[in-house]
């Protein structure tokens, strides 16, 4: 018999998403995730034969970040200055 098959695990998340994978990604409120959409900040690309609608990885961080007031910062600059 052969080896048994072994899943393989990627610690970065999908390029792309579906709405609900997208919503659970970014955490944001289906209500506030519509709004977005409806105002055209947000923008998904339907994909395949079902034409399933789907959102850039890069476009929710840019969104999420701009709603939050500003771009991610790395964890040492938030700490700079403390300590010995």
């Amino acid at each position: 018999m052969g080896a048994a098959a072994r899943q393989v695990t990627f610690n970065t998340p999908p390029l792309t998403f579906n709405r609900d994978a997208a919503l659970q990604y970014t955490g944001l409120a289906p209500k506030l995730f519509t709004h977005l959409e409806t105002s055209g900040s947000l923008t998904g690309r339907r994909i395949g034969r079902n034409g399933e609608l789907v959102y850039l990885r890069e476009h929710l961080d840019k969104v999420t970040a701009n709603l939050f007031g500003g771009t991610s910062t790395d964890i040492d600059s938030e700490f700079e200055g403390l300590g010995g």
